[in-house]
């Protein structure tokens, strides 16, 4: 075969190759383009999986925030109620005390250890709790076997205890106890020293004089009182 004819067969044989290959490279272009195109598919859904689980996270935060949100509501309401429950236990009290001076104010002599006691009482019932306090430890240091004096301690008690001076308020109750033991003032002075413990946060002793009230003097008032304070200390989880 001559140079011209070997030329002639390789064009021929190139010429009949080139839509081969070109078909086998275009193949390939769709073969990779296929890849490509699942490959982003599956990195489409995992960034889909990984917002959804970040959803359900915040959902899990939002769902907690609202439980502690109800809490707190829940919480706030207790002590608005204990604080009512106070306040009208003093109104109660004050007003009782009011009614008991203004029957009795008729028969106290002009001077003397009534008079003395009358003016300290006065000023309690006025709200001045400063003055009152001064004017009691004064009529207590002048007279502390007068008929009176039980009544004093408990005032004296008292004035503290609105002023939310605890500590002194225990004191003074527990003195009551103390210095004049059966007194008619007794239920009334034990409760109290329940609530001071209660206040200075000391569960156990107020448990133990409220408990006491309720055993020692079960048709009082201060039993029914001293009830209630034993139901919400067990409410309140010790406090």
């Amino acid at each position: 075969m001559g140079s011209r004819s070997i030329i002639a067969v390789a064009l021929a044989m190139g010429i009949t190759a080139g839509p081969a290959l070109a078909q086998s490279k275009n193949e390939r272009l769709d073969m990779l383009e296929s890849r490509m195109s699942a490959v982003e598919r599956q990195l489409e859904n995992q960034g889909l999986v990984e917002m959804s689980r970040q959803i359900e996270v915040l959902t899990d935060e939002v769902r907690k925030l609202r439980g502690d949100i109800d809490t707190m509501q829940r919480d706030l309401e207790r002590a608005r109620s204990q604080q009512k429950d106070q306040y009208v236990d003093l109104d109660t009290r004050l007003r009782a005390a009011e009614a008991a001076m203004t029957a009795a104010q008729a028969s106290v002599p002009a001077g003397g250890a009534e008079a003395q006691y009358q003016a300290a009482f006065n000023l309690m019932k006025d709200g001045k709790y400063d003055e009152a306090t001064i004017a009691l430890k004064d009529f207590l240091a002048k007279n502390p076997q007068h008929e009176l004096a039980p009544n004093a301690m408990y005032w004296l008690g008292e004035a503290y205890y609105v002023r939310r001076d605890y500590p002194a308020a225990l004191s003074a109750f527990e003195g009551l106890l103390k210095d004049y033991p059966g007194n008619r003032k007794t239920p009334d002075a034990l409760l109290k020293v329940g609530f001071c413990q209660a206040e200075l946060k000391h569960p156990g002793p107020a448990r133990t004089a409220l408990a006491r009230v309720v055993q020692e003097f079960p048709d009082t008032p201060a039993a029914a009182e001293a009830k209630a304070r034993l139901e919400r200390i067990g409410n309140d989880g010790g406090n």
